[in-house]
């Protein structure tokens, strides 16, 4: 099979956000993290420092204070259309680089509705006249490499912009602005990249440099995920690296079915990173085994055959949640049992139909999705 693998393009280290002053002579719109600016001092690190410094013409179009929905845009796409910026910049978690993603095409598309934005194909290409960047300060979403926006509609269920054409063209990796992440940001964000990193490496649209991309990082995150958690800046700089090889490697194959199970984090208000890493073990046990789970389970020290290799990298999975302070199970998380179970077959209907499953590698029955769900909520 011939295969193709896409990426963005990067600028790596310790001060990248400089990088910024070279939009020096072109307008500069901001999407904001709100709840970064004041504790990674953006104020004088970004605005004064490196913007203002530089003479560089900017806006702050929208502060993004969680996952972004199309109510809360409808106001930033005014502002930006207005504006009318060259370059179009999302700072923060995969909130706002969506969001930025988000902005970019009805600044692009000046006809465009929502409806049409997250259907099948409904993004048409871009002029070339702007440029499109991500500054992620979370080690999780990927958002800065991928083709995906996630947006919640009306309903605040996940709504999602498919099209090559919002893949930044740049992301700015700065090591500084992951100093400071919170500790259930760094359990959260670090668990959906690992869900990344392992469901794009066993889909069945992975191709070999996916999944040797997945597998690298996949073994990254598990070996620094506890020490970036604990603070250590080196396991931090891994973390932020590897989940973003995760996130090209959704970009290039698809992700898997814990994001396609993820239904209740939207129902009842959880992280979506906390929902799929949570649910990720589950089904790394019902598709098992699989050579990339034998890999990474030997890459961290596990021995056996492919069986037992599956076994132990969940188990190793649950281990390391036990000590980053990580629900396991949905009840665990504060989901009401009755009207968890009360969506139950909502939940299964939707899965079946979700492309995230239909392209792993093993294809479930309803049977086999109720007893999974009903794992993910009592445990094994």
């Amino acid at each position: 099979m011939i295969s193709t693998f896409s990426t963005t393009n990067y600028v790596v280290g310790e001060g990248a956000l400089k990088k910024l002053a070279d939009y020096k002579g072109k307008k500069v719109a901001l999407v904001m993290d709100a709840g970064i600016i004041g504790p990674l001092g953006l104020e004088q690190a970004l605005y004064r420092d490196i913007l203002e410094g530089a003479g560089v013409d900017y806006r702050v179009v929208c502060q993004v204070p969680s996952e972004p929905d199309m109510e809360l845009l409808e106001e930033p796409i005014r502002v930006v259309r207005d504006y009318d910026p060259d370059v179009v910049v999302g700072v923060g978690g995969g909130a706002s680089m969506d969001a930025a993603k988000a902005l970019m095409v009805f600044l692009e598309h000046p006809d465009m509705t929502w409806e049409k934005a997250v259907s099948q194909d409904g993004v048409g290409p871009f002029s070339g006249r702007r440029t499109l960047v991500a500054v992620p300060t979370t080690s999780g979403t990927g958002s800065g490499t991928t083709i995906c926006a996630v947006i919640k509609d009306a309903a605040h269920r996940k709504a999602m912009i498919l099209s090559p054409h919002i893949r930044p063209s740049l992301a700015i990796l700065d090591f500084s602005l992951v100093r400071s992440i919170p500790r259930k940001n760094v359990a959260y964000s670090g668990a959906d990249a690992l869900a990344h990193a392992l469901e794009a490496a066993v889909s069945t649209a992975a191709s070999p440099m996916v999944a040797a991309q997945g597998t690298a990082a996949a073994t990254a995150i598990l070996r620094s995920l506890k020490p970036s958690w604990d603070g250590d800046m080196e396991a931090r700089v891994k973390m932020h690296v590897a989940a973003t090889m995760a996130g090209s490697a959704i970009d290039n194959a698809i992700t898997g079915m814990a994001h396609g199970m993820d239904g209740a984090g939207g129902d009842f208000g959880k992280p979506h990173g906390l929902m799929t890493g949570l649910i990720l073990p589950y089904t790394i046990l019902y598709l098992g085994p699989r050579p990339v789970y034998s890999d990474v389970a030997r890459n961290i020290g596990l021995a056996g055959s492919d069986e037992e290799l599956c076994r132990g990298l969940a188990a190793y999975i649950w281990k390391l949640y036990d000590e980053i302070e990580m629900p396991k199970t949905l009840r665990e998380a504060g989901i009401p049992e009755g009207p968890y179970l009360e969506r139950l077959p909502a939940y299964i209907e939707r899965s079946l139909q979700d492309y995230n499953i239909i392209l792993a590698p093993k294809d479930p029955t309803r049977e086999e999705l109720e007893a999974l769900y009903r794992q993910m909520y009592y445990g094994i």
